[in-house]
């Protein structure tokens, strides 16, 4: 493995893990020898990449990722990048695409963007919906503890159609499938026979959670469709997220050794 890699393997270690890094943590989590480990934090320390505590030892981004990183949030913001990231699955996919917020019980569209087919959804910014009864809602609400969400939502849920979860044990078990796969889904629950395929993004500086994702035609939302965009949507908040710093999705998909 080339030194470059070491060193982005390194960086993103950092990230995950959110605390100061050993040689011992290189080598436990990132199956280096001891020699390339030490020799890898090193370099790093001499170019400006890493910084060593010189009590613990221990290493954290130095000067040069620090810098790099200011003028980068300087420039940038999560809501921006959501917006770019929406931009882009909406010319990828065709279809249209929103931004949601978390406004009480309710999601409130934020954001909206026509895509260029001929099959789309119009739901205008201003519009609200219960949260628990679409897939922006529900990436929301699964952004929050589930004592949280039975605080908010309470144990019964009756304003959803089709396939809505009717009970707050059920919206738990959907929160459940959505934290572990990175994306949620609806099919018909609010507005009826349309989809929604969402992601959700926090930004930790404005203390603020965004949903995205697009919305389409439920009849024409084949099993392979539903992968195949759940990904797309999923991976599109996870380059956000990991950008600003969504604790979330600094962990996504990590495995211990």
């Amino acid at each position: 493995m080339s030194t470059l890699a070491n060193a982005m393997d390194v960086l993103k270690l950092i990230a995950r893990l959110r605390r100061d890094i050993t040689v011992t943590d290189v080598v436990t989590e990132l199956g280096l020898p001891k020699s390339s480990a030490s020799r890898t934090l090193s370099m790093m320390a001499s170019y400006g990449f890493l910084d060593r505590d010189p009590a613990t030892r221990a290493y954290r981004p130095g000067g040069v990722i620090m810098e790099a990183s200011y003028h980068f949030r300087a420039s940038r913001n999560a809501a921006s990048l959501v917006e770019e990231a929406l931009d882009a699955l909406v010319r990828e996919t065709s279809f249209t695409g929103y931004i949601n917020v978390l406004d009480g019980v309710d999601t409130l569209v934020i954001q909206m963007r026509t895509g260029a087919g001929a099959l789309q959804i119009y739901t205008p910014p201003g519009s609200r919906a219960p949260a628990y009864s679409s897939a922006m809602g529900r990436a929301l609400l699964a952004r929050l503890g589930d004592d949280e969400v039975t605080a908010l939502l309470g144990a019964q849920l009756d304003k959803g159609r089709g396939d809505a979860p009717r009970t707050g044990k059920d919206l738990l078990a959907r929160l459940a499938v959505i934290r572990e796969s990175g994306w949620a889904l609806s099919r018909g629950e609010y507005v009826t026979n349309v989809a929604g395929i969402s992601s959700a993004v926090f930004d930790a500086a404005t203390r603020q959670t965004y949903a995205f994702g697009i919305a389409l035609p439920a009849d024409m939302l084949s099993e392979a469709l539903v992968e195949r965009f759940g990904a797309t949507v999923r991976d599109a908040a996870a380059s956000v997220g990991k950008r600003v710093g969504d604790p979330y999705w600094l962990c996504f998909g990590a495995t211990s050794p």
